[in-house]
């Protein structure tokens, strides 16, 4: 069985992190993956000009920073797997069983495609422990989310169960995928749906008005909006009116085109929202 995959790095939003991820494997009905990576430490490099006219001692000083990088290494792996026990200690206080510890050195990147094939759902705070304010994303997130091919939930500083969601709808065949996709997903069972665009026209309204079809005949109650105005300002004004509990979107698009423009909305929404985004693949 695939997993539900929780990256943990001891910032603010860790404990957001966890809650959103017991809540995920208990909808879902998945092990849960509590991982914590940390990243190879750059080591100082002795300079060719050790030894020579004036930089006798640099090598000295050399050595002395690697072995404070090799302590703070071990600090660091240490407090790593102290996160990981809390994690599990609150994700069975929430009801979840089945869950696994995983420690890894290397960039989360590169983790998170080695374990692709048993990832399921993958959740992460919206920015990691190098980022000191809330209206920031992690420095890799935009790339893992471009990467993995499996559905993720951002969290941002807080985490309440939803009871409700917004799917954010532009048109296009993407968005087509969007809906079918988002039906088949066992998180969003038995949540209220609100089916949103922005700038309707033309053939969009055409494919809007089938999405809400679709979502109809698939026995989901389904309130319609459109609205007018810049896109991620539009839909964070919409969620924060309605006080729906997490966001639905497309993921990045593969092509330059659609890059520059989901990936620029979806960016923003990122930044700004103050609620869960499931980015579906």
């Amino acid at each position: 069985m695939k997993n539900i995959v929780a990256c943990i790095d001891g910032s603010k939003l860790t404990l957001a992190t966890c809650e959103a991820s017991a809540w995920v494997a208990q909808k879902v009905k998945a092990p849960l993956t509590l991982l914590h990576v940390l990243d190879k430490a750059t080591r100082p490099v002795v300079s060719e000009l050790s030894g020579q006219i004036g930089f006798g001692s640099q090598e000295d000083l050399l050595n002395e920073l690697v072995e404070l990088d090799e302590l703070r290494s071990k600090v660091a792996l240490k407090h790593g797997k102290q996160l990981l026990v809390d994690a599990e200690e609150l994700a069975q206080v929430r009801g979840v069983s089945d869950i696994h510890k995983l420690q890894r050195h290397g960039s989360l990147l590169d983790t998170l495609m080695d374990l692709e094939d048993e990832l399921r759902l993958l959740v992460l705070g919206r920015s990691g422990e190098d980022h000191s304010t809330a209206k920031t994303i992690g420095s890799q997130l935009e790339s893992v989310i471009r990467t993995i091919k499996a559905h993720t939930l951002v969290v941002s500083e807080s985490f309440e169960v939803p009871s409700s969601y917004m799917v954010a709808f532009d048109g296009s065949a993407t968005s087509d995928k969007l809906i079918e996709k988002a039906i088949k997903t066992p998180l969003l069972v038995g949540l209220e749906c609100h089916l949103v665009m922005v700038n309707s026209s033309g053939d969009k309204s055409a494919a809007f008005q089938h999405a809400s079809q679709q979502l109809t005949e698939a026995g989901i109650m389904v309130t319609e909006r459109v609205l007018t105005g810049d896109v991620d300002s539009a839909l964070l004004d919409y969620q924060e009116q309605q006080q729906l509990g997490m966001i639905v979107m497309g993921a990045y698009g593969h092509t330059k085109l659609r890059q520059y423009f989901l990936g620029s909305n979806t960016t923003q929404v990122l930044i700004k929202s103050s609620v869960p985004l499931l980015l579906i693949r």
